[in-house]
Parts: C-alpha cells; sequence; structure tokens
C-alpha cells in the first residue's frame, strides 16, 4: 500500500527524519552561541536550559554573564522569528 501523494508548501511532513536532522542544524547556533557566552547549553527536543557554576565569590559575575547570555538567545530567537514578544 502507498501513502497519497500531497504538495509540501513549506516545512518538512510531520514524522519526516529530515526534520529532526534540520531543527539539530537549525539549534546548533543557539547552542554554539551560549557557550561562547562560557555557559553550558543543554538541549532536549524543544526545550533548552543554560547553566553555569562558580564559587559563592563569583555569583555577582555569573550573574551578568547568564543575563548577558539570555540577552543574546532573545535576539537570536527574534531574528530567527521565534519569538515576537516585548522583552520584559
Amino acid at each position: 500500500m502507498t501513502s497519497t501523494l500531497a504538495s509540501v508548501l513549506f516545512g518538512v511532513p510531520q514524522g519526516s527524519v529530515l526534520g529532526t536532522i534540520l531543527f539539530l542544524l537549525y539549534n546548533a547556533d543557539l547552542l554554539q552561541l551560549i557557550a561562547t557566552n562560557i555557559l553550558r547549553p543543554h538541549g532536549y527536543a524543544d526545550d533548552t536550559q543554560i547553566y553555569g557554576s562558580c564559587p559563592p565569590s563569583g555569583i555577582p559575575e555569573l550573574q551578568e554573564q547568564m543575563s548577558a547570555c539570555v540577552d543574546d538567545v532573545a535576539l537570536w530567537t527574534r531574528s530567527n522569528r521565534l519569538y515576537t514578544a516585548q522583552h520584559r
């Protein structure tokens, strides 16, 4: 039995192996962006976490680093049309 053919105007069909590959390629830039901020990314499915560690005396610097990284990620998401709400 064969499936019915259909024209795809954009994206890839749900369940296609190509969707996963394209998502990983697209998301790789985000993970690299986080790493350039000297923080560690953890990506799983459609969730990305940013984390870092420091001794207690380094907390203020880590907070500044994290804030700058979140600003960079917000800019990246807007430039890739993934986030349209106003930055709070």
